[in-house]
């Protein structure tokens, strides 16, 4: 290699730092910055690969990604499977919380006699339950089924669940709702949920009938009805934290600005949120309404973290979680307040490849 003279050679002779990011395919800050490119071009001229899990079908690596033993791995994905994580092996750390309001379905068959919420008592509701130690649809069902029962005065003992046998949750590609599908059609369960924009798809292309649409505006404005709302939180791994917090602070930025970016360029954002769902643009723009913006935010506001405890005291109660599980020592919210500062570049990347 020829070198000129003067010129600095720091970057050049560094070894590329692998950084893993992950994110579930709905509305992320992080799907919004990895489908422009945004999250690469902050480390553009620095020795950071930026690795999509998305795009790597190894299994060690995808259940690295579920349980976040995934070294150099920052995840923004539902709460349940990151609270369960860090109770599994204290490896993350969070960094915000994000909340995702979008349209939830109560289905049933063309030909099913139940025409609204209160016919479902007696009736068999299916519920998912994914192979594996943890199974985050069947959470997220759960908690919804408990919420909807709620509102028309039902309880679990009103009803029967049919459990969905389902893949376990790192397989790639996994379609759990087509299953409950199948279920419902076939007589198996009497109603199913469907969720957000691929949800709609799926219901009007098996020719469901919906008893019930909650909107992600009902869903936001009734405190009801947070069972319906899906929590997401941006976790870290630990050890690369502790290496290399300037690394995760301008990441940390960068996602936090998705939902500016959002509210600045509507059309185009509902566009990335079609891509990253593999749905058509007016699903999305029907399963998020007016709220992609909101729901594309990330923060630690009281607020957030109040309903982050209330789903940590929900797993703790079905003994999804340990009782000891705490919410204090996993935080390292104080990340949202670091700005890298521009120093030498030897001084700033000499401990980026101390994780292994």
């Amino acid at each position: 290699m020829t070198v000129r003279p003067g010129t600095d050679t720091s970057t050049a002779t560094m070894p590329s730092q692998l950084v893993w990011y992950a994110r579930c395919p709905t509305l992320t800050a992080m799907g919004l910055l990895a489908n422009r490119g945004a999250l690469q071009r902050e480390f553009l001229r620095e020795p950071i690969n930026l690795v999509s899990v998305r795009e790597n079908s190894t299994p060690s690596v995808r259940q690295g990604y579920l349980d976040h033993s995934l070294p150099n791995l920052i995840r923004e994905g539902d709460a349940a499977t990151a609270l369960w994580s860090y109770g599994l092996n204290q490896r993350s750390r969070l960094l915000a919380v994000g909340h995702t309001w979008h349209t939830v379905l109560v289905v049933a068959s063309g030909r099913s006699g139940i025409g609204r919420l209160n016919d479902l008592k007696g009736r068999t509701l299916a519920l998912p339950r994914e192979a594996g130690a943890f199974s985050p649809a069947r959470v997220r069902s759960l908690r919804a089924w408990e919420t909807i029962l709620d509102t028309v005065g039902l309880r679990a003992s009103d009803i029967e669940f049919h459990n969905i046998v389902a893949d376990h949750p790192s397989t790639p590609f996994g379609d759990i709702a087509r299953r409950e599908i199948e279920a419902v059609l076939s007589g198996q369960a009497d109603a199913g949920l469907l969720f957000g924009a691929k949800g709609l798809e799926l219901a009007r292309a098996a020719g469901l009938k919906v008893i019930h649409s909650f909107t992600p505006e009902v869903i936001r404005n009734d405190p009801a009805l947070s069972g319906l709302v899906e929590l997401r939180t941006l976790t870290v791994d630990y050890p690369f934290l502790e290496a290399n917090e300037a690394v995760v602070a301008r990441l940390l930025r960068q996602l936090t600005s998705a939902a500016d970016w959002a509210a600045q360029f509507p059309k185009e954002a509902l566009n990335h949120i079609a891509l990253e769902g593999k749905v058509e643009v007016a699903d999305a723009a029907q399963a998020y309404g007016p709220l992609i913006n909101a729901g594309a935010a990330l923060g630690a506001e009281d607020w957030r973290l109040r309903d982050l405890q209330v789903l940590l005291d929900w797993l703790k109660l079905r003994h999804a979680v340990d009782d000891s599980l705490n919410l204090t020592p996993w935080q390292r919210t104080d990340v949202l307040n670091i700005f890298a500062q521009p120093t030498d570049i030897k001084e700033k990347y000499k401990r980026l490849n101390v994780v292994a």
